[in-house]
């Protein structure tokens, strides 16, 4: 009989793995030190895991991050009585939560999202080797992107956190050293937040929605102005208080970045945050 696709198990690619005489961080600080945060909800691929799935298998990949805990933290689909009650207030819904983009899918993919997360249960059960060392975390109640991220801050104990989303996928060439080099700097108050910026950093999507900041910081970084929720390292306690705590109790359904990016970018306080890479490169 053949094997599941989910039986077998290979070992990540051959990459750069700093040594001891090049970092405080070897792997076991690594594994000790970082945990990794993956948010999911209801979306259009639904029940479909193959998406989440890939973004899992590129964490998997990279031999500093493999041997992380993981929390994939499943957010809820709010009620119809919930929904009725958050659109109460129509200024919030619109736009704090942004409802009316949500709304639709909600009701229609409601049942679709209830099948996709017992997949989830069930490939876990199975022991699939994307979420070797995952913890799945289920809401009770909806709490968006925001309500999904304090949920695993209120778990981890480890001081660095990697945040990073069910459709996003770690590129190949992000390998351990990578992180190794990032947490060091965290670890060196260097950077408190590090993008793993999608475009080359001096591209134009890049110079038009960050402030690129005139700051020498590091080799490899480039500091920036403004607030991304895509997959970036943290300082924990950082990000607890400049983030979480920072966005009042009623614009907490929503993602970060909708509060916080243009009050950053426009601050002329650079809060620590920088882009992984030089001005001519990508992360």
């Amino acid at each position: 009989m053949a094997a599941k696709s989910w039986d077998l198990w290979s070992l990540p690619p051959p990459q750069r793995i700093l040594g001891a005489e090049e970092t405080r961080f070897d792997l076991d600080r690594v594994a000790k030190d970082l945990t990794v945060v993956m948010s999911t909800s209801i979306s259009n691929f639904a029940p479909s895991t193959d998406i989440p799935l890939k973004a899992l298998e590129s964490l998997q990949a990279n031999v500093a991050l493999r041997w992380c805990r993981k929390l994939l933290v499943f957010d809820a689909v709010p009620s119809p009585e919930e929904i009725h009650e958050m659109q109460r207030d129509k200024r919030s819904f619109s736009e704090v939560v942004r409802g009316k983009k949500w709304l639709d899918m909600w009701n229609a993919k409601r049942g679709d999202y209830h099948e996709y997360c017992e997949l989830f249960r069930e490939l876990d059960k199975r022991n699939h080797p994307a979420l070797f060392n995952v913890q799945l975390v289920f809401l009770p109640r909806f709490g968006h992107l925001y309500g999904t991220v304090q949920t695993a801050l209120s778990i981890l104990k480890t001081p660095y956190v990697f945040i990073t989303q069910h459709d996003l996928r770690i590129s190949p060439k992000f390998v351990a050293a990578d992180v190794q080099h990032i947490l060091a700097a965290l670890d060196g108050e260097v950077a408190r937040y590090v993008l793993l910026n999608r475009d080359v950093n001096s591209s134009a999507r890049t110079r038009g929605y960050f402030k690129l900041a005139h700051l020498d910081v590091a080799n490899n970084f480039t500091a920036m102005a403004g607030f991304s929720d895509q997959a970036h390292f943290a300082q924990t306690n950082w990000y607890r208080r400049e983030v979480l705590e920072a966005i009042e109790a009623n614009e907490r359904l929503t993602c970060m970045e909708h509060v916080l990016h243009d009050r950053w970018r426009e601050s002329g306080e650079w809060h620590g945050t920088v882009l992984y890479g030089g001005l001519n490169e990508g992360p």
